[in-house]
């Protein structure tokens, strides 16, 4: 499988597991998938599933409009940008596009005044860290967790976020720990998820790896034609 290959395949199991984590509607066409957001800002995203730069110059034309957001990976940020930026979409800071192996994932212990806890229905897990101090609602961090994929390989995590103040305390890691850990005793063997760029070096600690940038954009009707 060429390295383009490899990544659209990547790219499809990760958005098949983000639509299920939040609950929206996809449908791959070609070099793209458009997901059906629903919401007043955000009605369609569209992501590409292709690095080519004339791909994505053809469809932030075509898909420019209200409420129209364009998602795609880029070994070129710049170029990428400035295409979007002239087809009248605002360009959001940059996200990365991570996998790794769920077998021997970090899976540290809350903190001391932390405990953390699972629900969830069949295809998608939650983890919350609470304080133990029983002070209603006490929630400290949360992550999300959908399982994927042919016989449910696939974990896509998902919404991972700290309270500011139970931040610097390690409780990103216990988030982590608990979803990843639950997915692979239900059998999910390869973890995806995209991350901004603080979560990145939250999951590079934890020993993800890079498969590609992202370049997110949503129009906003304000083109700056190319040079």
């Amino acid at each position: 499988m060429t390295q383009d290959g490899r990544l659209r395949e990547v790219l499809l199991r990760w958005q098949a597991g983000w639509v299920t984590v939040r609950d929206y509607r996809s449908a791959p066409d070609g070099d793209t998938v458009a997901v059906r957001i629903g919401l007043p800002d955000r009605f369609v995203e569209t992501i590409v599933l292709s690095t080519d730069p004339e791909l994505y110059a053809g469809l932030a034309d075509r898909v420019a409009g209200p409420s129209r957001w364009l998602t795609a990976p880029t070994t070129d940020p710049e170029r990428t940008a400035a295409t979007a930026t002239a087809a009248g979409f605002t360009v959001h800071d940059p996200e990365w596009l991570m996998s790794r192996p769920l077998a021997g994932h970090p899976a540290p212990e809350p903190p001391a005044g932390y405990d953390v806890a699972l629900s969830g229905r069949d295809s998608v897990l939650v983890a919350e860290v609470v304080t133990d101090d029983g002070v209603a609602d006490g929630l400290a961090a949360k992550g999300h967790l959908a399982i994927s994929g042919d016989a449910g390989q696939d974990a896509v995590a998902d919404r991972i976020f700290t309270l500011p103040r139970h931040r610097r305390r390690g409780l990103g890691s216990v988030v982590m720990g608990a979803l990843t850990a639950a997915a692979a005793q239900r059998g999910a063997r390869t973890g995806l998820l995209v991350a901004s760029g603080e979560g990145r070096r939250l999951y590079e600690r934890l020993g993800w790896r890079v498969e590609t940038e992202m370049v997110v954009a949503h129009w906003t009707g304000d083109a700056d034609p190319l040079e």
